[in-house]
């Protein structure tokens, strides 16, 4: 490296940690509060701090793709983080300060992005990670030997069934503390829609089976009161916990099957098995838990299928496996089947030497759907889900700019609204919640004529376009912000709902702990959000957090070219995408961005060490040209 150049990024790095700096301050001036960095010690501290990461990026090669993927993912790290903490704590992003601050970020968030592309695109020494190993010879590291030799002597079967117990015995005390469950959320209205016979497609008929078939036989084993309820609530927490540990174990077995790491490997383990947030869906008699574990092993079918494609296709018995695991996508979660859509074509691209193939295969994907929801649904007299569920961005938007701007509107617009959403549903708007609104919203009157609630809508949005962005991101910023973004309620910090939610008494199940402290524990951490006051160990818990982590993989595939590993990242942005549409943030509805870190992290070890490998000369390289 030049002087001249060594100069130049010198001088970069400097304006990009004073650039820093001022954001940071800029952001804390949005609630009138100076923030440590105001104060001279801390700001110089800070200050050295950005300065030195910004001077050991530019002190290797910066190359043109490198400075551009990581500029853009600077700004958008940078905007994600601004916009959220505005709209945190003022409801919008169009304080005088906020885009400011999001260009004073930008370096800096920049530099960040660039330095780890580059870190895990340059591979690690293979060479130098032997003779550390060969090195190391404490008691720990002998330990750690013996055991990773153990593991690695386990046939597939035992090493699966070894996960399995593992993950299942972990639950156990969670499910003592929580005895016999947690019926949170839906749960009690799909038992009493079962037991009233009016099941409808509002929430997956598999899963409200299940919750009713096992309420049946608690209730043939125990009786038919609360007993039977809660030997009921206790079957199914049983099979759910049987399910996900079957599910994720298969995760684990194809980490260690492509060789992943012991750390990432026992990471991945533990940390589905004790990480209070798997923990806790684990015993969660909602639709989500399921679900998710499936999302799991979608991923990991993909993952083996754009590793080896051609044995694949030629596998009746793996295209059928996928077919499977892609319907009970659709069966647990309803929006599982837009997932699916907004990965067809993906799918077809990625898979274009066999796409009649892939073809057959998502038309055969989207028939087991078509039957399942048509004729099925038919036979067993079960309505379609209401469609206001898919309507949520388009009542907020509507209430805000009511109840903003009521004079801004025309008669005709307002007329329109109040057709389709009572007045009282208007007045009840709350920026980062849509249910009190969708209470009120008639779907069956927007079902058979949207249009002129639609055309009010759109000339309503022309006038009012900054009340309508805020009112898409208010309602989802806490998917994407890594901030505090968790409101009080009157039912505290509402992170999880812990506790088993009255509905019916002929339903309701009683939570009736057998251990109070860990039950303790974790109400605290779902109820009143506890991991917060704990700095680092609260990142693990917040929903942006893993988000970023996706969007980092995303990046670093984009950089390294490895379309092979694109595939694999396609279902969690089809999935974010119908998040985005939903009704509330809730834990439960990103849960498979959580779960699925470990392949996330797999991932991005697996591009870092064919960049190693690649580097060292190794012949066996992964990573593609997009010509196959």
């Amino acid at each position: 490296m030049t002087k001249r150049r060594s100069r130049t990024g010198n001088i970069i790095a400097g304006l990009a940690a004073f650039l820093a700096v001022c954001g940071f301050n800029l952001l804390y001036q949005i609630r009138s509060e100076s923030t440590m960095l105001s104060n001279s010690v801390f700001c110089m501290a800070a200050f050295a701090a950005f300065l030195y990461l910004g001077i050991r990026f530019f002190a290797g090669e910066v190359d043109r793709r490198l400075a551009v993927i990581s500029l853009a993912g600077g700004l958008l790290f940078s905007a994600m983080t601004c916009f959220g903490f505005s709209l945190n704590y003022t409801d919008t992003i169009w304080q005088p300060n906020v885009f400011p601050a999001v260009l004073c970020l930008t370096p800096f968030f920049g530099i960040c992005t660039g330095f780890g592309l580059r870190t895990l695109a340059q591979g690690g020494c293979a060479e130098k990670r032997t003779l550390a190993g060969a090195e190391d010879s404490s008691r720990p590291a002998k330990l750690w030997k013996d055991f990773s030799a153990r593991v690695s002597g386990l046939s597939g079967r035992k090493f699966y069934l070894l996960c399995f117990c593992v993950l299942f015995l972990s639950w156990i005390p969670v499910l003592l503390a929580a005895w016999p469950g947690i019926f949170s959320y839906d749960s009690g209205w799909q038992l009493a829609a079962f037991v009233d016979g009016d099941v409808t497609g509002h929430h997956p008929i598999l899963h409200t089976a299940l919750l009713g078939v096992t309420r049946m036989l608690g209730r043939a084993l125990s009786g038919t009161g609360q007993a039977g309820n809660q030997t009921g609530a206790l079957l199914y927490s049983l099979l759910q916990m049987l399910v996900m540990a079957a599910l994720y174990a298969r995760v684990c077995l194809y980490l260690r099957q492509r060789k992943a790491p012991g750390w990432l490997l026992v990471g991945s383990i533990l940390f589905l098995g004790f990480h209070p947030a798997n923990s806790l869906m684990a015993l969660c008699a909602t639709k989500d838990s399921i679900f998710t574990a499936v999302f799991a092993v979608f991923v990991v079918e993909l993952l083996r299928m754009a590793e080896d494609r051609e044995a694949f296709f030629a596998s009746r018995k793996r295209q059928a496996v996928f077919c499977v695991t892609v319907f009970f996508l659709f069966a647990f979660r309803n929006n599982g089947f837009h997932t699916f859509l907004l990965c067809i074509p993906f799918l077809l691209f990625a898979f274009r030497r066999f796409w009649k193939k892939m073809l057959l295969l998502a038309v055969i994907c989207l028939a087991l759907y078509g039957i399942y929801n048509g004729p099925f649904y038919h036979m067993l007299g079960i309505e379609a889900s209401d469609p206001r569920e898919m309507c949520s961005v388009l009542m907020q938007s509507a209430a805000r700019v009511y109840n903003l701007d009521n004079l801004g509107l025309t008669e005709e617009e307002k007329e329109a609204f109040l057709s389709i959403i009572d007045e009282e549903g208007m007045n009840s708007y709350l920026s980062r919640f849509a249910d009190p609104v969708k209470a009120y919203f008639n779907g069956e009157k927007f079902a058979e004529d949207p249009w002129p609630f639609l055309k009010a809508w759109l000339s309503a949005g022309m006038r009012h376009k900054k009340i309508y962005i805020d009112s898409f991101l208010a309602n989802t910023f806490g998917y994407w912000y890594p901030g505090n973004s968790i409101e009080d309620t009157d039912n505290g910090r509402d992170y999880f709902e812990y506790y088993c939610k009255d509905f019916r008494e002929d339903v309701d199940v009683e939570m009736e702990s057998k251990l109070p402290a860990l039950s303790e524990f974790y109400r605290k951490i779902g109820n009143e959000a506890s991991f917060q006051n704990v700095p680092v160990i609260a990142a693990s818990f917040n929903l942006g957090a893993y988000t970023w982590l996706w969007i980092f993989a995303c990046l670093l595939v984009l950089y390294r070219k490895s379309w092979k590993r694109a595939l694999a990242l396609v279902p969690f942005g089809a999935y974010f995408l119908t998040n985005l549409l939903g009704p509330v943030v809730k834990m439960r509805y990103h849960y498979p961005f959580i779960a699925c870190a470990p392949l996330l992290f797999y991932l991005l070890w697996t591009m870092w060490k064919e960049a190693g490998s690649q580097r060292d000369g190794g012949s066996e390289s992964m990573r593609e040209d997009g010509t196959s």
